[in-house]
């Protein structure tokens, strides 16, 4: 985090957007009210704003800042909605003393502001700048945060939980968050069982107004391993107790996603297996590259650009990103892929894929030149969203899977 401006998309800093001019005032979210109260000198509380009848539009200023960071219109407007769906995230962030290991990946800004380069770090410098990117894009968006450490970081580093969008005063919650994960250093142990029990009741005290609103929690657990207990150990007990509960929050109207911040094999495996072991809406995201190689398996004609990544980290939750890195989307699932990137506006009059695929394909061409371009973490340079030929090749005449 040395950057004297973080990278987020492009290496356009969110916090320099128009929303933290000083002749602009931020508005909080409306009617924040307090969940729990402080309890064992970690404050335990989420907030959840009042649902009003009258969603009003982020100003277009928010818009331009996205698009600066590389988002397409469809993007950002699908971030906006994902804010209705999902008005709180909690994410647990791990500070734990195997953070220190040295095979974390993070971005550094270049003179081209379209380009991305990727360099070796710690796990923790790793987490340091992806909790900084979205503790920014909260403040951006206006969307109730809440980030908590897993140990103590002391007094001197910050809270140990801080969040963004609980006060009035954005740029203070902003300020407050940056400084805290700046000048905290990892150690201790993954007690991550203790911090889900709490977050559990967070979301039981919240309940009748997440079931009256129909609206979600989004829980992120950023983290590089396997839980212990408060002592550092790990067992078969801590990990009956840690299953238990994840699957506390089974039933509950959360999404979760497991950013992994390791390279670690054994750890990813464990990951993964313990997904399919639960009833639970939850996703596992490696790094950005990781990722992009697990879509590009499947879908090898989308640009896999950093602003889907990031949008997958901060829980935007759609079943057609859940796919992208599982199977090859059908041709109507394509259509409503492209109504998310591109957006509704753009992809009005769009010819039916199933009916007319040539006409789609020139209608889809024409759009994605006008998009900008992005980096793209197969190739390493910078190319459209979509590859028109490759889209030519996997989904032409002859190939009936696409048909589903």
């Amino acid at each position: 985090m040395g950057e004297s401006a973080l990278p987020v998309a492009y290496g356009v800093p969110i916090a320099a957007a128009t929303a933290f001019d000083d002749n602009v005032v931020p508005t909080a979210p409306p009617d924040l009210r307090t969940a729990t109260t402080i309890n064992g000198g970690r404050s335990s509380r989420v907030l959840l704003p009042a649902r009003s009848q009258h969603i009003e539009p982020l100003p277009e200023s928010v818009f331009q800042t996205l698009a600066e960071q590389g988002f397409t219109r469809g993007l950002a407007e699908a971030l906006c909605q994902n804010k209705i769906a999902f008005p709180l995230k909690i994410w647990i962030v791990d500070n734990s003393g195997s953070m220190n290991h040295h095979d974390g990946h993070r971005f550094i800004a270049t003179k081209r502001r379209e380009d991305i380069r990727l360099v070796e770090c710690s796990r923790w410098a790793e987490m340091q700048q992806t909790v900084d990117y979205h503790a920014q894009m909260a403040a951006l968006l206006q969307s109730p945060t809440v980030f908590r450490l897993l140990n103590d970081p002391g007094r001197l580093c910050g809270p140990q939980q801080f969040s963004i969008a609980e006060t009035e005063n954005l740029s203070h919650d902003l300020a407050v968050a940056q400084s805290t994960i700046l000048n905290t250093s990892p150690s201790g142990v993954t007690p991550l069982t203790e911090h889900l029990q709490e977050i559990r009741q967070n979301i039981q005290d919240l309940l009748p107004q997440l079931r009256q609103d129909g609206s979600k929690v989004v829980v992120v657990i950023a983290t590089d391993g396997t839980p212990t207990d408060t002592q550092g150990i790990q067992s078969a007990t801590t990990e009956r107790e840690f299953v238990a509960a994840l699957k506390g929050l089974e039933g509950l109207p959360v999404w979760v996603v497991v950013r992994l911040c390791t390279d670690d094999e054994t750890v990813v495996r464990y990951w993964n297996d313990l997904d399919g072991q639960l009833e639970l809406s939850l996703e596992v995201l490696d790094d950005f590259v990781s990722e992009a190689e697990e879509v590009h398996e499947h879908n090898k004609w989308l640009n896999y650009g950093l602003p889907l990544h990031r949008m997958r980290e901060m829980g935007f939750h759609h079943r057609l990103f859940d796919l992208l890195d599982e199977r090859p989307l059908s041709k109507d699932e394509l259509r409503d892929f492209c109504r998310i990137l591109l957006g509704e506006g753009k992809m009005d009059g769009v010819p039916d894929p199933q009916a007319h695929w040539d006409d789609f394909v020139s209608a889809i061409s024409a759009i994605v030149q006008k998009e900008s371009k992005q980096w793209n973490p197969i190739s390493k340079r910078v190319e459209p969203w979509i590859d028109i030929k490759r889209l030519k090749r996997d989904y032409g005449k002859g190939l009936l899977r696409y048909l589903w």
